[in-house]
């Protein structure tokens, strides 16, 4: 499969969204008109909501002029979220990726097609209030699946780690969220560890610690500004027990988003991660993020 066919796969997946008007509007049903991100939301008895989120990024791995590895990726993740229950929401995501590894030999592995499927479930354990609650607390778990094929040379030899879409093992994740909403402005903290098990070819990402600290300023029904911090604290990942040179430690992110509402039950949303606290270990560089989502509720 080729990387030139990505942008045919993403405009697929975005074909996907519903386009016609909803029944009924979702953040009346809440009793709540904030602009939120998939994730974030405000949980009522029967919410569905579908999103797409495409990502661009990449990283530079190693000395420039001796062992450089670059990555690039474009990532398209469509997601599901479904609350069975005003206090549960159970979500999966599907990523779509295309992948490019350039060594500084200027030779090149390119890979694309479905990455690691993601499923979690997120229990509110308390609201202030039962519609429109000023004060949210929740928890999350999950688990990441090996869903991701192996992909493999014309020879039939397997691409390189960095190549790989997925990480071939099961990985369990939890976490902690806290919402604020007040008038104009929300607020989110969360924090969420991954404890990745070994996987293909004897890799095992490090276990990590993921959180997010945001701001949101709604002046309108119809647009929201949110400012966020992202940061990641991880060990080393390692192959067949030992450690790789490149990696491990922490990294933050400033993150702006501008969210906006077309129409009933649409929220487009761009942003991005600008990396400006790097202590990584060895020589890692990545770049800025762009992001760029829609979602949509039934």
């Amino acid at each position: 499969m080729r990387a030139s066919h990505l942008p045919f796969l993403l405009s697929a997946a975005l074909v996907l969204l519903p386009g016609s008007s909803a029944w009924a509007c979702a953040t009346c049903a809440c009793g709540d008109p904030t602009l939120m991100s998939m994730g974030t939301e405000q949980p009522f008895a029967g919410r569905l909501r579908l999103s797409t989120t495409l990502r661009a990024w990449g990283q530079t791995v190693g000395n420039d002029r001796v062992d450089a590895l670059r990555l690039r990726e474009a990532r398209l993740d469509v997601a599901a979220a479904f609350a069975p229950f005003p206090w549960l929401f159970l979500s999966a995501t599907l990523p779509l990726q295309a992948r490019e590894i350039r060594e500084v030999s200027l030779s090149r592995e390119r890979g694309w097609g479905v990455g690691d499927v993601e499923l979690t479930a997120k229990a509110f354990l308390f609201k202030d209030r039962e519609f429109s609650a000023d004060h949210l607390f929740s928890v999350l778990v999950g688990v990441k699946l090996p869903t991701a094929p192996k992909l493999r040379a014309e020879d039939g030899a397997l691409l390189g780690l960095d190549t790989q879409l997925g990480s071939g093992s099961v990985d369990p994740l939890a976490g902690l969220a806290y919402q604020h909403f007040r008038g104009e402005w929300s607020f989110l903290v969360s924090a969420t560890g991954f404890l990745p098990t070994r996987g293909i070819l004897g890799y095992r990402a490090g276990a990590s610690v993921r959180t997010t600290a945001a701001a949101q300023y709604q002046p309108s029904a119809k647009w929201a500004v949110r400012m966020g911090l992202d940061g990641r604290l991880e060990r080393a990942s390692d192959i067949d027990g030992e450690e790789e040179a490149n990696g491990g430690g922490f990294i933050a992110y400033a993150s702006p988003d501008v969210l906006f509402s077309p129409s009933t039950d649409v929220v487009v949303g761009a942003g991005v991660r600008v990396p400006f606290f790097n202590r990584l270990r060895g020589r890692v560089a990545p770049t800025p993020i762009a992001m760029m989502s829609v979602a949509y509720d039934l």
